[in-house]
């Protein structure tokens, strides 16, 4: 499973330059993998805010369960993206874009 996540996380940072860190969190919301320099520590707080985020979705019979928002906090310089899945979350830290 390392070999995966380690490959997916390599594939992120090579769909967009301004990527500078990564954290996959598992379903329990154990710290599976970092990168960039992003704390472990970071993996809690990641998964917190993807489950507070869930009941703001409205609930709609046609949807699905394992919809989830996309959560992006915006700070001066990066922003982090954030998004659960059935399986993990992730939080993806990017530079802003300076153009």
């Amino acid at each position: 499973m390392d070999a995966e996540i380690a490959k997916a996380i390599s594939s992120i940072y090579e769909e967009d330059e301004d990527v500078v860190g990564v954290v996959v969190v598992d379903s329990s919301g154990l710290c599976l993998a970092t990168d960039g320099g992003i704390p472990e520590e970071a993996a809690g707080v990641i998964a917190s805010i993807a489950a507070h985020s869930e009941p703001l979705l409205p609930a709609h019979p046609t949807q699905s369960a394992d919809i989830s928002p996309v959560v992006q906090i915006e700070a001066e310089s990066f922003t982090i993206t954030i998004r659960k899945t059935p399986v993990i979350t992730l939080g993806i830290f990017k530079n802003k874009n300076k153009n």
